[in-house]
């Protein structure tokens, strides 16, 4: 459990997620955000902590929240206390605050109890905040938060051995890169991120931008689809199966791309 102030007005809390296992492809200590935006207090993707974390609700209880989010289906966390409870609901008993999130949910998790106010990009939030369509097309809706000068993203970036990186998906040069680099305009001076290292300047962005997809290149794209047809293609064309990034690494290693190999087995990223 760690408690970082970032700017006035904006700190984070990390924690280990509870249902964290090793062969998932984000990592075990994920990043929750609190944010003051005028009149509101918000709390974006939390993963409520114990009871005993102090550091986390001595601060809330002297500021209450009022209002939550959750930035990307993915991201409505259970709370630490009460595997059965999510945190944005419990974080709504708690405080009494309104509700934010995306209209669809993960189908193996559900919806929370509370209604939630859709976040609808371009729509301005209480206190400011401004959300962004996701630039991989898959639910998520980034911040800006303009008093602190922070984009806060769900899972659009993410960092690897120390770099930050743009997570893969399929429209990533028709849609991820023009839609990142349009916040260009912004003057941000940070970005966080929830997995890996939270922290990251808008040097670290830009570079970002001009880095191959994580993980990277049509090798990767076609195994993460499960399209094994078009691996064998590639691979009889030449393709590079030594460019891999960690992900990629641990999960093909002794993989024999054979003619052999039938096409009902699927290989998943």
């Amino acid at each position: 459990m760690k408690v970082i102030d970032l700017a006035p007005g904006l700190w984070i809390w990390r924690l280990e997620h509870p249902s964290w296992r090793p062969d998932v492809d984000w990592q075990q200590v994920v990043t929750c955000v609190c944010v003051d935006a005028g009149r509101e207090r918000w709390l974006l993707d939390p993963l409520l902590p114990p009871d005993d974390a102090t550091q986390v609700w001595d601060r809330l209880a002297q500021r209450p929240p009022t209002a939550v989010a959750v930035l990307i289906p993915d991201h409505m966390r259970r709370t630490w206390s009460d595997p059965k409870t999510k945190s944005l609901d419990a974080a709504v008993r708690r405080y009494g605050c309104r509700a934010y999130g995306p209209s669809v949910f993960d189908p193996d998790d559900g919806p929370p109890e509370t209604k939630l106010e859709k976040i609808e990009p371009g729509h301005e939030l209480p206190g400011g905040l401004l959300p962004f369509r996701d630039p991989r097309g898959w639910n998520e809706t980034p911040l800006w938060l303009p008093e602190q000068r922070t984009l806060v993203f769900g899972d659009t970036l993410t960092e690897r051995r120390g770099v930050l990186r743009v997570w893969m998906s399929p429209t990533h040069t028709e849609r991820a890169l023009p839609d990142l680099r349009a916040m260009l305009e912004l003057p941000f001076e940070r970005v966080i991120i929830s997995h890996g290292e939270p922290v990251h300047d808008r040097a670290a962005f830009e570079r970002a931008l001009e880095l191959p997809q994580w993980p990277a290149g049509p090798l990767h794209q076609s195994a993460y689809r499960g399209n094994l047809e078009r691996v064998r293609r590639l691979v009889e064309a030449g393709a590079d199966t030594t460019a891999r990034d960690e992900q990629t690494r641990r999960r093909w290693a002794g993989r024999e791309w054979a003619g052999t190999r039938t096409s009902s087995h699927t290989w998943t990223m």
